[in-house]
């Protein structure tokens, strides 16, 4: 019995200790984006982020023999999240926040993810239905975001709409390349599925780049390289290979719910490293989002609400997350 319990406490630890890496380094992503975009154009500050950690995870691919995509619906979805998500939501990110949209700002409309992949999620896959446990979640989890970014709420000009709008569409995105992945990509190896995909998002975002005619310079100084080797290498080949390898058992609205903690993190590194303030007022948001992942996620939860919507029949479980499968 202990070697039992203990067999399935140790994956649960090792997803949740994955999943909190993601929260912390994609959380750091939105001020190194910034800082990277002050050496570089937006398209091509992006085409050079997934152009090195493409190669990086080719020769990884190569040095541990992994299996490449191995048919048309592989290669199509391949193509399909590199146009959607590389290409499409990261350079609306990059646009985005290029054009005057605050990265507190842009966590506040990324934030919307959850809802538009639980959305998507529901009209794809067969077990991922939208219920009243994960709309109440997800809505408690945005209020903790708008109460921990109320001083910029109201701040944006209208000359700020479309990059905002912009932010928005990137969360539609990664809804849809989520969902795909979820739903046609679960044979496929993480490593070559994301070293091929970012290929095909280097290649778009360089046509899309030289279309808008950026300059075409590379940053030389210090903290602009840093930048972007660090959304190269910790912020694409490590996050996208483990965000894929916890897809394959988290559902998809589970795993979105990175984009409601990933603000607290960027709030908890401008205070630590920025001198920014983090007062009771953001300690109580960051609670509410926490609250609002428990609501989404919690069985208890899930038997209560189908009580109080008069269900009797057993119900199929409720979402888990990625620390407590298997």
């Amino acid at each position: 019995m202990r070697r039992s319990v203990s067999s399935a406490v140790t994956p649960r630890l090792f997803r949740s200790a994955a999943f909190a890496m993601l929260c912390v380094i994609w959380g750091s992503t939105w001020l190194a984006i910034r800082i990277g975009l002050q050496g570089a154009p937006p398209f091509l500050a992006a085409t050079l982020r997934f152009l090195l950690a493409s190669i990086t995870l080719a020769v990884l691919a190569i040095v541990f023999r992994s299996k490449w995509p191995a048919n048309r619906t592989e290669w199509a979805l391949v193509v399909f999240v590199g146009l959607v998500l590389f290409t499409a939501d990261y350079g609306l990110i990059y646009w985005g926040e290029n054009n005057g949209v605050e990265s507190g700002l842009s966590a506040i409309l990324f934030a919307t993810l959850p809802l538009q992949t639980a959305l998507v999620a529901n009209a794809v896959l067969p077990g991922e239905r939208l219920t009243v446990q994960k709309l109440a979640g997800i809505g408690l989890g945005f209020g903790g975001i708008l109460l921990i970014f109320r001083g910029q709420i109201g701040t944006a000009g209208f000359d700020k709409a479309f990059p905002m709008v912009a932010i928005v569409l990137s969360a539609t995105c990664a809804a849809f390349a989520t969902v795909a992945i979820k739903r046609w990509g679960h044979a496929t190896d993480p490593v070559t599925f994301n070293a091929a995909a970012m290929a095909v998002g280097t290649a778009s975002l360089a046509v899309v780049s030289l279309g808008a005619r950026e300059s075409w310079h590379v940053p030389s100084w210090p903290e602009g390289i840093g930048a972007i080797l660090f959304l190269a290498l910790a912020g694409s080949v490590v996050t996208f290979v483990t965000w894929q390898w916890l897809l394959k058992t988290a559902e998809a609205t589970s795993l979105s719910f990175v984009a409601l903690i990933t603000p607290i993190t960027a709030v908890l590194l401008g205070a630590g490293v920025g001198n920014e303030k983090f007062d009771a007022v953001d300690l109580a948001g960051s609670a509410i989002v926490l609250a609002g992942i428990y609501v989404s996620i919690s069985r208890r939860v899930a038997g209560l609400s189908r009580a109080l919507v008069g269900h009797t029949a057993p119900a199929t479980d409720p979402v888990d997350p990625p620390g407590r499968q298997g």
